[in-house]
């Protein structure tokens, strides 16, 4: 990297003997680097380990932990310290020193920090974080000092919202410090005629209280170890639904569910919520067919009598036992998501982690077992699933790391998240991990997301949480996502799903990137000449920018597509086993080809409905994964990357209806029924000078873009 640079730098600054004798001296290659400023930006980009949080921006001075090569030269690290307080970067009195690493704190801009790339010394950049332990060894005293701290910076603007986030699990002991002002009494429920609503597990911090500090703050020893103000701007309802003395039938667990969202509706009954569930069964071998329990999910995300409007299902996918992690990841395969987070509609949470510090001092010989950025060792599968059911888990999120020491699995405190004790203990702060902290944090995700867009449907939601998503290096192998083979892209999405969801992603579009949102409704199908045949689809004519993409020309551009929808579930009879048989409705997305015109295209989506043996001609090239590969359950997310020029002339989409039962029972009546579907679009460029999103707005702003309805 430093010798690329450097003749980098040759190149721009040697100038031509012809733009010298000219009187105008010109850098001999400036037509083929015309700013390295751009390279030292991306490339220090790649060295970021942070994929829950974007890059900083280059004049933002920030704390960073950053990771230097160490090859016992003490010497040149010392060295690297000048050379980067020459720069004007602050240097950190701490360092650390691993077998190869030498890890401390540094204080600047990305652009101070870009001349790091001339020295062959830097390995990764990260956000600085205090470890768990470091708070859950601390003294009940000093506990109270880091709980005062933040007690002082906490703000609450739930009561300008009509947002919840609604937790289905043991209960929750709203007396931790860190709860009381935020859980109101009157919020606390449950299913159970003792009417207890306090966590009541065996497990000695609780399960529902410590999910609750983490949908409430987040990770506390992110939060203890800043001084920024926190705000909460949504409510908190549990509903406890778990009582370990007295165990459901694992037949009502459904019936268990419809009551626990009905008293959460009672208590706020306007409120848009995310649903909080990490409660789950491994009893059920579904190998991804719907189950009751799930079907009851998919139901009350559709909506019974009425379309769900509120509701949007957040459920953990279940943990691998302890005593088998030691054979992480294989053994992750072989162990199914657990029931009911195979269902179609909700959003089902895996792990990932981002936690690899262990003091071996007190771990002598053990060894972390998963790497930065990898899957979770607790993270179940769907591995082993039937080809035709939906690909889970949906996204991950952190759920913790462990250890492997003389065969045994450990969980130190410093892999796990810190979040708020039941109160069992001495102790106000507690370890926690596995999938139900990532599903915790998935429902806060959610909820953040709700008050930032009070006024979109659960289905766009869940798109939005899909659609900013993105796999770690760790998950891609340390390789490209078109590098992988078919087989690997499946392997993919069965452990880790879309990735990690980004929030400022889901938010914000930045100006060499643009997002596009939809939300509709189409009538898939009609009743004519005695059957029941596809009806309508839609065409969208995207508002490129021509001229931007032009700019760009042969330049790498992104275009991410996501359709999210909700399916009316139709389960129990043997000869409705089936994925086609089970949802009422499928949809599909399609963009045209390059130079296709619109009657062209349409005239393909037409006969493409129409025949279900239709052959695409291989017109899927450039999408990263492809048909065979999106087109399961009721959310569908693909990337194509090409040239910008190719891509300024493929402006046209189509959503279009495939089999369901709404179509295969006719005697049900349903061909009359329309449906629901969000839309969410997306182009970015790698160039930061390029403003994308300013032309599009315009152009919308000038004209609103709206589906071309189409019958078939």
């Amino acid at each position: 990297m430093t010798n690329f640079l450097n003749k980098v730098d040759e190149f721009l600054t040697k100038n031509t003997p012809q733009s010298e004798k000219a009187g105008n001296p010109k850098p001999r290659n400036y037509s083929l680097i015309a700013n390295i400023e751009d390279i030292r930006a991306a490339t220090l980009a790649a060295f970021w380990q942070e994929p829950e949080n974007e890059f900083p921006n280059v004049d933002e001075s920030i704390w960073w932990e950053v990771w230097l090569d160490y090859d016992n030269n003490n010497d040149y690290i010392e060295q690297c310290k000048d050379f980067l307080q020459q720069q004007g970067i602050q240097i950190g009195q701490q360092w650390i020193c691993f077998p190869e690493h030498t890890v401390g704190y540094i204080k600047g801009t990305p652009r101070q920090m870009e001349n790091l790339l001339y020295l062959e010394c830097l390995s990764e950049l990260r956000k600085p974080r205090d470890l768990t332990d470091f708070f859950t060894y601390a003294t009940r005293i000093e506990q109270d000092d880091w709980i005062n701290n933040l007690l002082q910076r906490v703000s609450n603007s739930s009561d300008q919202n009509k947002i919840s986030v609604c937790l289905l699990d043991t209960g929750v002991n709203r007396g931790n410090p860190l709860l009381t002002p935020h859980i109101k009494e009157h919020y606390l429920s449950t299913v159970f005629a003792d009417g207890h609503v306090a966590d009541r597990t065996n497990m000695h911090s609780g399960h529902g209280t410590p999910m609750a500090g983490l949908i409430l703050y987040g990770d506390l020893s992110e939060v203890f170890g800043n001084k920024h103000p926190v705000n909460i701007p949504f409510k908190f309802e549990s509903v406890r639904v778990i009582d370990h003395t007295k165990p459901h039938d694992p037949l009502n667990y459904g019936f268990v569910t419809i009551d626990a969202v009905s008293n959460a509706e009672i208590m706020n009954p306007d409120h848009k919520r995310a649903i909080c569930m990490a409660v789950t069964s491994n009893d059920n071998q579904h190998l991804g067919k719907p189950s009751l329990w799930s079907a009851t999910i998919d139901m009350l995300s559709f909506g019974t009598e009425d379309i769900n409007e509120r509701n949007l299902f957040i459920i953990s996918s279940g943990n691998l036992s302890d005593e088998i992690r030691n054979e992480y990841p294989l053994i992750n395969d072989d162990h199914s998501i657990n029931d009911p987070a195979q269902a179609f509609n909700a959003i089902t949470v895996g792990a990932y982690t981002l936690k690899d510090q262990l003091d071996f001092n007190l771990f002598p010989e053990a060894e972390i077992l998963a790497n930065r950025g990898a899957m979770s060792p607790c993270n179940t599968t769907s591995s082993i699933w039937a080809n035709e059911w939906p690909r889970k888990p949906d996204i991950v999120m952190e759920g913790g790391n462990q250890a492997i020491q003389q065969g045994a699995v450990l969980s130190p405190d410093s892999l796990q998240l810190l979040s708020t004790s039941c109160g069992k203990t001495y102790n106000m702060l507690t370890a926690f991990g596995d999938t139900s902290a990532a599903t915790a944090l998935a429902s806060r995700f959610a909820a953040q997301l709700y008050i930032q867009y009070p006024h979109f449907r659960p289905e766009t939601i869940r798109a939005l949480m899909v659609h900013s998503a993105n796999w770690t290096p760790a998950m891609l192998g340390n390789r490209n996502l078109g590098d992988l083979s078919f087989a690997q892209k499946v392997k993919l999405i069965q452990t880790v799903g879309y990735g990690v969801p980004n929030l400022q992603r889901a938010m914000h579009s930045a100006s060499n990137s643009l997002t596009l949102i939809c939300e509709a409704e189409l009538k898939p199908y009609k009743y004519e000449e005695s059957r029941v045949k596809t009806d309508q689809f839609h065409l969208y004519n995207l508002p490129w920018p021509i001229d931007a993409l032009a700019e760009l020309y042969n330049t790498p551009v992104q275009l991410t597509v996501t359709l999210s929808y909700f399916v009316e579930p139709n389960p129990g009879n043997k000869r409705y086993a089936k994925a086609n048989n089970y949802m009422s409705h499928a949809l599909r997305f399609k963009m045209n080809d390059t130079n296709e015109s619109p009657d062209a295209f349409a005239g393909r989506i037409s006969a493409e409905m129409r025949e279900d043996d239709y052959q695409n001609e291989g017109r899927e090239r450039n999408w990263k994964l492809g048909e065979d590969l999106r087109n399961k359950g009721s959310i569908h997310k693909d990337i194509w990357e090409g040239n910008a020029a190719d891509l300024a002339t493929r402006n046209i989409l189509a959503i279009y209806p495939t089999t369901g039962w709404w179509k295969t029972r006719r005697k049900l009546e349903r061909y009359n029924n329309t449906i629901r579907y969000s839309l969410i679009i997306s182009i970015s460029s790698p160039n930061s000078d390029i403003d994308i999103y300013t032309p599009v707005k315009n152009l919308i702003e000038a004209k609103v873009a709206i589906p071309v309805e189409i019958k078939v």
